[in-house]
C-alpha cells in the first residue's frame, strides 16, 4: 500500500473564468398534433374543467361566517407522458403552477387561476393555438405550449397531493395532520380559511419556509380539506404530510466491562475546547460515562425542549453509543490494546426526540425543530466548527421526493439563514439512509433495493451513510450453527438503498458506506438475529456500573463513524470548507472486492450507476483523504463562482438590470501535468478521479420530483479536454461564448458512469481509466453552470448571487515506478513561476 504522507496539491492558482453561455442542446420530443382536432379538444376541456370548479364552488350561504369563495379556479394539466417540464406560470397575470407529479403514467400539474382576467388569459392562450396564423414552419402560434398538453381536467386533491398517491386519506371525516404548502403572499388567507372551517392550525413554530412558500400543519379531516380547494382557495399550492414519524432500529444488550473502560479512558488525552466538534442530533447522550464525560461538557448537552433533560432516554441507549462511535470509532480494537491515544474533537449533543410519544394534537416538524437544534449548538458555541450527525429517519415516508424535513436540511448546509450581505455558513451534515426492519423471514429483507432509504436521507446536501460488513465470523456463545447474512465486504444487510428511487431525478444515496454490523440466519431462513455481539461494533453503554459497554449496529452505526473521519478530516485541514470535506470522504472511497466484483461485471454504464445506488462510491480512506501518496496524488480547489447573470441596460438615465438572467462563469484548470513523464509512461494504466461538491438552495415544490433544475438553486458539471483537443477547441466545445460549437472528435468511453448519470445532487464523483499517454493531453478540465432556481425565478433577486465549490482531482498510476507526486509539483511551480513572470503594463497617472 502507498505511503499517504505527502500534502494535496493547490491548483486554485491554475484557475481561469469566462463568461459563459451554453450551447444549444437538441430539444426533447417534436409533438405534431393536427391542429384542428387538437385545438378543439383542448378549449372543450379547459371550459369544462372551469365549469366543474364554479360547480363545486359552496354557496355562500353554507360557509361559516367570515369565508367567501374565491374568484379563482383550480385546473390539472395532462401532460404527454414523453413531454418535457412545462412552463405555463405567468404569476403578473394571475396564473400560478404548483403541484406536478407522475403516477401510472400520467404526467400532470396544477395550475391556479386566481381571478376571471387569469381563466380568460388562459383562454385567450388556447384560441390563439387554435385560431393563430401559422409561422414560415407550419407551426401554430404557442404550439410549444399548447402541443405537450393532452388535455386539462378538474382539480382534484389527489393532483395536489405531494406524497405516494396511495397514502392520501380516504376517510373523509377522520381527522389527521395535513401539511399545507401555501404561497408565502396568502398564508394569512389560508390560515384564515382554515380557522374559520374548524381546522386547527398549528403555532408558528411548527411551520417551515421555503422560497416562495409556507408549510403550515393543520389538524382536519379530508372534508375539510376538501372544502378548501373547493373554495378555490387561491393561496393553496400542495398539500402533504404534516407529521414527521422518526424512528430508530436498535435492539441492543450491555456487557460489563468497567475495567476495560477505565484504563482506556485513563490512556487517553483528552481535546481542550477549542477544537472541531460532532453535533449529534439524537436521543440524549449519558455524559457521566468514562468514554464521553471528558469530551462533552454540561453546557454542549441540551435538549430543543428543556424539560426534555439531556440525558439518554431511549431503551436501551442510542445518544450514548452513536456518542462513542463518534468520539472513538470502534471500541473493540482500543478495548484490545495497550497504546496511548489522542482525540482532537469534542461532542455536543442536542436531543430531538422526546422521552415520551408525541400527543395527537402535537404534529412533529423535524424540519424545524431540526433547525432549532442546530441553532441551539451554534448559539453556545458559534464559533467552533462543527460536524452535524444524524441517524434520525421517518420510517413511514420514502425518501424519493423533497420533503419539508429532507429541504431543511438542505438550507442547513447552505446555510440560507445568514444575513444579508454576510457569507452563507455553510455546515457538513452526515445523514444514515435508514434501516431495513427486523423480520424473522431472512427472504422478505434479503433484496435491498425493495427497501427505499427514508426520508431525510434524500436532502441533496447532506452526505448520506448507508451500511457494508467485514463481520462475518460467529462466535460459539452467538448460536455457532447460524451463518452470517452477508459476506466480507458486501453491502450490510440493515442499510437501505436508493435502488428504487427514480434514476433521472433523485440524487444517488448512500454516498459512502461504513461498518454497519451484520445479521445472522438460521439454516431454514425463517429466524434472523439482529445484534449478535460478535457480528456488531462495541461502543459506550448508557448505563452505570455493569453496563459501560455494549454491542451497536446498523446505519446508526456508520454515521457516527463518518461523522468521526468528518471530523477528523476538520482537524487536520482546518482551512478545508465543509463542501470540500464532504468531496474529500467521497473521493477517498474505494469499492470492496466484494462490490468491485459486481462493478466489473456490469454490462455498461447504466447497470454500473445502478450499482451506485446500493453502495454509493464506496467506502472512505481517512489517510487517502488526509494526504497524498507518490503514486497517488490529489489536486484540491476551493473556488467562487458566479452561476448566472442579467445584463444592465440604460433606461431613463439609470442602468438597471431588466434583460433576461442568463448563465454567468465558467472556470477553467490548466492541470499541472508532467506532460513529458506521462507520455514516456506510454501504455501503462492510470487513473483520473474528479470529484465536485457544492451546496444548493432548495425550491421543494413538488415540481422538482420531475425536474431536478426546479428544485436546485444552481447546478455545476464539470468537463475534461478530450485527446488530441487543443484548449481553444475544448472550450469552443463546451463554451457557446467562445465561439461556434466544435463537435467532439471522439466519443469519451472510459468515464466509469459517464455525464449522463449526473441529474440530481450537489455532489457528482466519477473515475476515467485508461493509459498515461492518453491522459498527458487531457490537461484542462471545465467546471460550468447549469440550470436552477435562482435563474427561472428571477423575482427572487438571486440571479447575481455567487456560490462556491470544491474540485478534488486525482492522478493514480500504482504501476508507474516513478514519483509522480513529485513531478506534478514541478510542473505546478513552473506554471506558477510562468504566470508570476508575465508582464503586465499598469498605465502611469494621467495616460
Amino acid at each position: 500500500m502507498a505511503d499517504y504522507d505527502r500534502p494535496h496539491i493547490d491548483i486554485a492558482p491554475f484557475l481561469t473564468t469566462s463568461s459563459y453561455t451554453a450551447h444549444q442542446s437538441p430539444g426533447g420530443r417534436t409533438f405534431t398534433r393536427n391542429r384542428d382536432q387538437h385545438g378543439p379538444r383542448l378549449s372543450a376541456g379547459l371550459v369544462a374543467s372551469l365549469t366543474a370548479a364554479e360547480a363545486r364552488r359552496p354557496a355562500p350561504d353554507t360557509l361559516p361566517h367570515g369565508v367567501q369563495p374565491g374568484e379563482g379556479a383550480f385546473v390539472t394539466v395532462i401532460l404527454d407522458p414523453n413531454a418535457r417540464e412545462l412552463d405555463l406560470e405567468k404569476p403578473k397575470k394571475g396564473v400560478r403552477q404548483s403541484a406536478a407529479g407522475e403516477a401510472n403514467g400520467r404526467r400532470t400539474m396544477v395550475l391556479h387561476m386566481a381571478d376571471e382576467d387569469a381563466q380568460a388569459y388562459l383562454r385567450e392562450r388556447v384560441e390563439r393555438y387554435l385560431t393563430g396564423e401559422l409561422n414560415d414552419r407550419e407551426r401554430p402560434p404557442l404550439y410549444s405550449e399548447m402541443e405537450p398538453i393532452d388535455g386539462f381536467s378538474p382539480t382534484e386533491l389527489l393532483d395536489l397531493w405531494r406524497e405516494d398517491p396511495g397514502t392520501l386519506p380516504t376517510d373523509a371525516n377522520g381527522p389527521t395532520w395535513w401539511g399545507l404548502w401555501c404561497w408565502d403572499d396568502f398564508v394569512d388567507d389560508v390560515t384564515g380559511v382554515a380557522r374559520a372551517l374548524k381546522m386547527h392550525v398549528a403555532p408558528e413554530d411548527r411551520w417551515s419556509t421555503f422560497p416562495d412558500v409556507r408549510v403550515v400543519p393543520v389538524h382536519a379531516t379530508r372534508a375539510q380539506v376538501q372544502t378548501m380547494l373547493d373554495l378555490n382557495q387561491s393561496g393553496l399550492a400542495e398539500i402533504g404530510y404534516a407529521t414527521d414519524d422518526p424512528a430508530i432500529l436498535i435492539d441492543l444488550t450491555g456487557q460489563e466491562q468497567d475495567g476495560l473502560v477505565e484504563d482506556l479512558a485513563g490512556r487517553i488525552q483528552w481535546p481542550g475546547a477549542d477544537v472541531p466538534a460532532i453535533c449529534l442530533l439524537d436521543t440524549g447522550v449519558n455524559r457521566a460515562h468514562p468514554l464521553i464525560e471528558p469530551a462533552l461538557t454540561s453546557d454542549d448537552a441540551q435538549a430543543v425542549d428543556p424539560d426534555w433533560g439531556s440525558d439518554d432516554h431511549h431503551r436501551p441507549g442510542h445518544g450514548t453509543p452513536m456518542a462513542g462511535l463518534a468520539l472513538h470509532g470502534d471500541l473493540t480494537g482500543p478495548l484490545a490494546d495497550a497504546s496511548a491515544r489522542t482525540l482532537a474533537h469534542r461532542l455536543e449533543s442536542i436531543k430531538i426526540l422526546p422521552p415520551t410519544p408525541r400527543a395527537a394534537d402535537d404534529p412533529a416538524n423535524y424540519g424545524a425543530i431540526t433547525k432549532a437544534a442546530v441553532a441551539l449548538a451554534e448559539a453556545q458555541n458559534p464559533d467552533r466548527p462543527r460536524t452535524i450527525c444524524s441517524a434520525v429517519t421517518n420510517d413511514r415516508r420514502r425518501g424519493d421526493r423533497p420533503t419539508r424535513w429532507s429541504a431543511a436540511i438542505d438550507e442547513i448546509a447552505s446555510g440560507v439563514d445568514a444575513a444579508k450581505g454576510e457569507e452563507p455558513p455553510r455546515r457538513l451534515f452526515v445523514q444514515a439512509i435508514g434501516n431495513i426492519s427486523h423480520s424473522n423471514d431472512w427472504s422478505t429483507i434479503e433484496d435491498q433495493s425493495l427497501h427505499p432509504g427514508e426520508d431525510p436521507a434524500q436532502a441533496w446536501n447532506a452526505l448520506t451513510v448507508g451500511g457494508v460488513t467485514f463481520k462475518d465470523a460467529i462466535e460459539a456463545r452467538d448460536r455457532a450453527e447460524w451463518s452470517a447474512c452477508a459476506s466480507v465486504g458486501e453491502a450490510s444487510p440493515y442499510g437501505r438503498t436508493s435502488s428504487d428511487w427514480p434514476d433521472g431525478t433523485t440524487p444517488v444515496k448512500p454516498e459512502i458506506v461504513f461498518e454497519a454490523g451484520n445479521r445472522a440466519a438460521n439454516a431454514l431462513g425463517d429466524q434472523v438475529s439482529d445484534a449478535m455481539p460478535s457480528l456488531s461494533l462495541i461502543s459506550t453503554g448508557k448505563g452505570g456500573t455493569g453496563d459501560a459497554l455494549m454491542p451497536f449496529y446498523a446505519t446508526s452505526a456508520a454515521t457516527a463513524q463518518a461523522s468521526r473521519m468528518a471530523a477528523q478530516i476538520t482537524v487536520e485541514h482546518p482551512q478545508y470548507w465543509p463542501e470540500t470535506v464532504r468531496a474529500l470522504m467521497v473521493h477517498s472511497a474505494d469499492y470492496t472486492p466484494a462490490m468491485r466484483a459486481e462493478i466489473d461485471s456490469a454490462i455498461g454504464k447504466t447497470e454500473r450507476s445502478a450499482l451506485r445506488r446500493r453502495f454509493g462510491y464506496g467506502m472512505p480512506d481517512l489517510l487517502r483523504a488526509l494526504a497524498s501518496a507518490s503514486t497517488d496524488l490529489a489536486l484540491v480547489s476551493q473556488a467562487y463562482i458566479q452561476p448566472f447573470d442579467r445584463p444592465e441596460i440604460s433606461r431613463r438615465d439609470a442602468r438597471r438590470r431588466v434583460g433576461p438572467v442568463t448563465f454567468g462563469s465558467a472556470h477553467y484548470y490548466d492541470l499541472p501535468w508532467p506532460t513529458r513523464i506521462l507520455e514516456t509512461l506510454e501504455n501503462c494504466p492510470v487513473e483520473l478521479k474528479v470529484t465536485l461538491s457544492y451546496f444548493v438552495e432548495p425550491y421543494p415544490l413538488k415540481g422538482a420530483m420531475l425536474d431536478p433544475a426546479r428544485y436546485r438553486s444552481f447546478g455545476l458539471r464539470f468537463d475534461l479536454k478530450r485527446p488530441r483537443e487543443t484548449d481553444a477547441e475544448f472550450q469552443r466545445r463546451r463554451n457557446a461564448e467562445m465561439g461556434v460549437r466544435i463537435p467532439a472528435t471522439e466519443d469519451d468511453p472510459n468515464w466509469a458512469f459517464g455525464p449522463k448519470a449526473i441529474a440530481a445532487g450537489s455532489i457528482h464523483c466519477d473515475t476515467w481509466s485508461g493509459t498515461a499517454v492518453e491522459l498527458a493531453s487531457r490537461d484542462q478540465l471545465a467546471i460550468y453552470p447549469v440550470m436552477g432556481w435562482w435563474r427561472d425565478r428571477p423575482g427572487q433577486g438571486r440571479y447575481l448571487d455567487k456560490a462556491r465549490y470544491a474540485l478534488v482531482v486525482t492522478l493514480t498510476a500504482p504501476e508507474a515506478g516513478i514519483d509522480l507526486q513529485a513531478e506534478v509539483e514541478i510542473a505546478a511551480r513552473t506554471q506558477i513561476a510562468a504566470q508570476a513572470g508575465v508582464a503586465i503594463n499598469v498605465p502611469t497617472r494621467g495616460e
